[in-house]
């Protein structure tokens, strides 16, 4: 698999340099297009649950600020109309939660710089009966426009232990690969075939094999349909995940007991099918073509009257004792753009539902010796309860944009899948486990961004 990718990294890097070489006098058909962005978020949890680090008990929270600042900048380096080159830097500034006074680190901001995208596109010709693209290299890629915050799951998300991935406004992924794309009679018809390395999930580094696939229903509506064959190539040469200092672990080299106390069913190699439908519908366009011949509906903004939905299935085996029923694998979420009256940019509320009442935590990932499934554990609250997760989840959120969208408000307050914000990786005192599990949490976030 390496010699693989390293051979098609070697070819394409060739046809690139060739395809410049044979053009190296024509500099005038570069485009250099400088970008940037910035953003300032305040927030609070009105009433949320924190873990720490390896304790038993989850401890109510409530009245806890939120806060942070994000700046990119970056270059649109178009060639022709053929090569598209976008690479973008972006720094944070942020504060952690919990802010501990023997910890007086945890009471600073935290600085971070990172690569937001570094890619190429190379078009295969223009929108026709039938045109594409290929992409490679590290990208944000979003299948579902509609979304908010709830949904965009196929790339945001662990199967076993179910685990959801999120933050405020970037309900999208980033990806490292490759993607190819195909277009058909004037964009009516879209699909990705992406090949992507795991960064978030583990093992990370594993190769995940995609698909995603689009009809436009003539601008009244989309339907979308995805796989993903979730670390289906294993970079690593034993079956479960090692650490560097650990042997790869197979069942045949655990001992006899351990056989009996971790058989197939309780040893995880992470492989999964994940699938994803979702349909949109945009009421105002609908009633424009039946009833006013395709003149616009007055009083409303392109983003008014469009409601979606999305049906994400996070593993589509069924195992032993612990995973034993595929409708706690399933997310149901669907939402609505409400009018905005020429106010607001986006009046946007989203429900979900999810029938798993397990603590949506990663935590077993990290410092156990073995790749064991995660079984099913709720809540324990400071009294010792058990506490079930409640299935259905809710946002609210809204924009307005000024200055032909350089400078945007956002709001959002909601019980999604946040996790507090702790950016010193000690485990000690990280919690992996969502902040939002019962009915009574909630939290608001207000976003000033600006952007050229």
């Amino acid at each position: 698999m390496k010699n693989s990718m390293l051979s098609f990294s070697i070819a394409l890097t060739g046809a690139l340099l060739f395809a410049r070489a044979a053009d190296v006098a024509d500099e005038r058909n570069i485009v250099v297009s400088p970008k940037g962005y910035g953003a300032v978020e305040i927030g609070q949890i009105g009433h949320g649950h924190y873990k720490q680090g390896d304790a038993i008990y989850n401890q109510s929270i409530s009245h806890i600020w939120q806060q942070r600042a994000l700046a990119n900048i970056g270059f649109d380096v178009k060639y022709r109309e053929i090569l598209t080159i976008e690479i973008i830097g972006e720094g944070m500034m942020a504060f952690s939660t919990p802010q501990l006074g023997l910890e007086p680190t945890t009471l600073q901001p935290r600085h971070f710089f990172y690569i937001k995208s570094s890619n190429a596109k190379i078009s295969l010709g223009k929108p026709s009966f039938l045109s594409g693209e290929i992409q490679v290299g590290y990208f944000p890629y979003k299948y579902n426009s509609d979304v908010r915050n709830l949904g965009e799951y196929l790339f945001r998300s662990n199967p076993y232990p179910l685990v959801v991935y999120a933050d405020f406004d970037y309900p999208q992924a980033n990806l490292l690969g490759l993607r190819l794309n195909f277009q058909g009679f004037d964009k009516l018809f879209s699909d990705d075939l992406l090949l992507h390395s795991e960064l978030i999930t583990l093992p990370s580094q594993n190769w995940s094999i995609s698909d995603i696939a689009e009809v436009n229903l003539f601008k009244v509506g989309t339907i979308g349909l995805g796989a993903s064959l979730h670390h289906f190539l294993n970079v690593y040469q034993g079956k479960y995940m090692p650490t560097t200092f650990e042997e790869y672990y197979y069942p045949e080299n655990l001992s006899e007991d351990e056989q009996k106390a971790y058989s197939d069913t309780v040893l995880n190699n992470h492989k999964a099918i994940k699938l994803m439908g979702r349909a949109s519908l945009d009421l105002k366009q609908l009633i424009s073509v039946v009833f006013m011949g395709g003149n616009p509906l007055p009083l409303f903004n392109r983003n008014d009257l469009r409601i979606y939905g999305e049906i994400d299935m996070l593993g589509l085996d069924t195992f032993p004792v612990y995973y034993t029923d595929r409708a706690n694998q399933m997310i149901y979420s669907f939402g609505v753009n409400l009018p905005g009256l020429f106010v607001l940019d986006f009046l946007n509320v989203e429900f979900e539902y999810c029938k798993n009442r397990t603590e949506f935590s990663d935590e077993r990932f990290f410092g156990d010796q073995r790749p064991m499934w995660e079984p099913p554990r709720k809540f324990i609250d400071e009294q010792g309860d058990t506490v079930s997760r409640a299935p259905w989840r809710w946002s609210v959120y809204c924009k307005k944009s000024f200055f032909k969208d350089h400078l945007s408000l956002v709001a959002q307050f909601a019980r999604d899948h946040k996790k507090i914000n702790f950016y010193y990786f000690q485990r000690k005192w990280m919690s992996f486990r969502e902040t939002l599990p019962t009915k009574e949490d909630w939290w608001w976030t207000f976003k000033t961004e600006f952007k050229f």
